[in-house]
């Protein structure tokens, strides 16, 4: 289930619950216009009052006072604290802080009133949906919304709990709306269950099912199945739709496709060598019949956050056949698949490698990658296998290469090899 952004690490507000007086919801016989992300209402009892957003308002609170000084002085508190004033959900803005006043103040009477009430999030599952907007994100209010598909008694009784709260100036009416919505969120929950298992049972017939990767949420506000995928053809797109009549699917490509029986999963290049030296991509280390382990052939320098200065990632990847298609000491460009578990070496799956042209000068009889075999065959350290290699240079007047390696709690070492393949 996706939601939209709530900025947590609020800070924490105490507000007075206490309040005398209720207002009741209103009605108007204004044009109605219809949406997307919610029905007409035709309930008698809950019919719509007005159109924001695209949604039709069943039910809103009445702005009975005009001094809220308790919400003023929470609202302060709001843009006074640390987390907004340090920039921890960016610029501040008058939205951003609006945005934030209503998720600290407005929202936290309008769970407390879904606790009294509903029982909770858990119980307001099967009665519709609950979610904000923020105009830091391009909507047009900053607002709490609950859509209630089948609006029963207890609306009035939620209505009536919140409104106490406007009238003694806790909270602001208009950042509460209620609406009617066209399904509820454990609808979405089972829907997102039902898109899995079909979406899955497409995937287990794929000749390459461990290597696929796909996302399956259904959007809260809007009803819209969202599926990323890298496997999926027009063909079984359609399929699904036809499954799913009844909501709008929306499919994002992650990438590459996967493979499929009669088509390769790796590149080589045109020209196999360049006499233009290069650190892109990273070294292939070790080759194996099921996989094959990579590091990064430039550093990532960590150290503005309290790591390390240079460091190489590593991925030790599962795939078939990798010691008939690649040769240590080759970089690589590698398109994964799926999750990556984030130990050291990092441990993932590939969807595709791109070989890259291998550096060798013209008066060299080796190329880079031969070098790397000889240098990793002559070098020792208690590192390991997944020894990095931080430099690579030919120098042609001594017609030597020199291969620097920088293992992790260990300092650099060089080692010199003879460009003579005689």
């Amino acid at each position: 289930m996706k939601n939209r952004k709530f900025y947590t690490s609020l800070l924490a507000i105490s507000l007075l619950l206490t309040g005398c007086g209720t207002g009741d919801a209103t009605v108007s016989t204004d044009q109605k216009l219809t949406g997307d992300t919610a029905v007409k209402s035709e309930d008698p009892n809950w019919p719509t009052i007005k159109v924001v957003s695209g949604r039709d308002i069943i039910a809103e609170l009445k702005q009975t006072t005009t001094n809220p000084k308790i919400r003023n002085d929470a609202f302060t508190k709001v843009k006074e604290s640390e987390e907004l004033t340090q920039g921890l959900f960016g610029k501040v803005t008058p939205e951003l802080e609006e945005d934030m006043g209503v998720q600290g103040i407005e929202a936290q009477a309008a769970f407390q009133a879904i606790d009294e009430v509903y029982g909770g999030h858990e119980g307001l599952l099967a009665e519709g949906v609950v979610f904000f907007e923020n105009q830091a994100d391009g909507a047009q209010q900053s607002g709490f919304w609950i859509g209630l598909k089948e609006p029963d008694d207890r609306l009035i009784q939620y209505v009536d709990t919140l409104q106490k709260k406007v009238d003694a100036g806790e909270i602001l009416a208009k950042h509460i709306y209620i609406y009617k919505s066209a399904f509820t969120e454990k609808e979405n929950y089972d829907l997102t269950d039902n898109v899995f298992a079909a979406v899955n049972a497409i995937a287990k017939s794929h000749p390459n099912p461990d290597r696929l990767s796909s996302g399956i949420s259904v959007d809260t506000i809007t009803g819209t199945i969202e599926i990323t995928h890298d496997f999926l053809t027009e063909a079984q797109q359609e399929s699904l739709q036809k499954q799913f009549t009844d909501r709008k699917i929306e499919f994002t490509q992650d990438g590459r496709m996967v493979a499929g029986p009669s088509e390769s999963d790796i590149t080589y290049p045109t020209e196999p060598t360049t006499t233009n030296p290069s650190k892109d991509g990273a070294y292939v280390i070790n080759v194996s019949e099921n996989g094959m382990l990579i590091v990064n052939a430039m550093p990532t320098d960590y150290s503005s956050t309290g790591g390390e200065s240079d460091f190489y990632s590593a991925v030790n990847y599962t795939y078939p056949n990798a010691d008939e298609k690649l040769e240590v000491g080759q970089r690589v460009i590698v398109e994964s698949s799926g999750p990556m578990a984030l130990s050291y070496p990092g441990q993932g799956r590939v969807k595709y490698v791109e070989v890259l042209p291998t550096y060798k000068p013209e008066t060299a009889d080796f190329t880079e990658a031969e070098i790397v075999r000889v240098a990793l065959s002559q070098s020792s350290t208690d590192s390991g296998w997944s020894v990095p290699i931080s430099n690579i240079s030919y120098d042609e007047k001594t017609d030597r290469w020199s291969v620097e390696f920088a293992p992790e709690r260990e300092d650099k070492f060089t080692v010199e090899i003879k460009d003579s393949k005689s």
